[in-house]
């Protein structure tokens, strides 16, 4: 079943098809929600109070956008809520859990998520949103509400930081 058909099936009161829904979403929002919490435990609640938004306001949904990135901006704005309520408690990324980047080595995998952790935050979730979580620009800047090319202009200083940082960490790891 695609997504347009869960969504309208869902928004009709099938409880399975917005279950549906939630599984093939859940990852997606819990990255985002990790990136900008920093927090395992966080992050969890975080997706979970998505849900219950995006569960009580589907009949809202006109499917402008995609259903994901609907859900990614409801995401969004739950995770920058909880940072405003609760900025002077935020726990740092635990090293082992931040990123799972497809690196071997476990010595390059610290040092890349090290490098992604030390982004601005702006920069750091355009990058997890295009290139860990797959997003295209256009559809992160309508998660995150900017314009495509303030996107673009992050995802590009995000990743010349972090070619920067890693030239160096990387020998250094070596």
């Amino acid at each position: 079943m695609d997504g347009a058909e869960l969504v309208s099936r869902a928004v009709q009161g099938d409880e399975a098809a917005f279950e549906l829904l939630v599984r093939r979403h859940a990852a997606a929002a819990w990255r985002l929600a990790h990136t900008l919490l920093r927090d395992d435990f966080a992050a969890e609640e975080a997706v979970q109070d998505a849900f219950v938004k995006a569960h009580r306001a589907l009949p809202t949904f006109r499917g402008d956008a995609a259903f994901s990135t609907w859900l990614l901006a409801i995401t969004r704005r739950v995770c920058l809520d909880r940072l405003r309520l609760k900025r002077a408690n935020i726990v740092p990324l635990d090293e082992a859990r931040r990123v799972k980047a497809e690196v071997g080595d476990a010595a390059l995998r610290v040092v890349l998520e090290r490098a992604i952790a030390e982004l601005p935050d702006a920069e750091r979730e355009a990058f997890t949103l295009v290139d860990v979580l797959g997003y295209s620009r256009e559809d992160a800047a309508a998660v995150v509400g900017v314009p495509p090319s303030t996107m673009r202009s992050r995802v590009a200083r995000a990743r010349e930081r972090l070619a920067a940082a890693l030239g160096d960490d990387l020998r250094a790891a070596l």
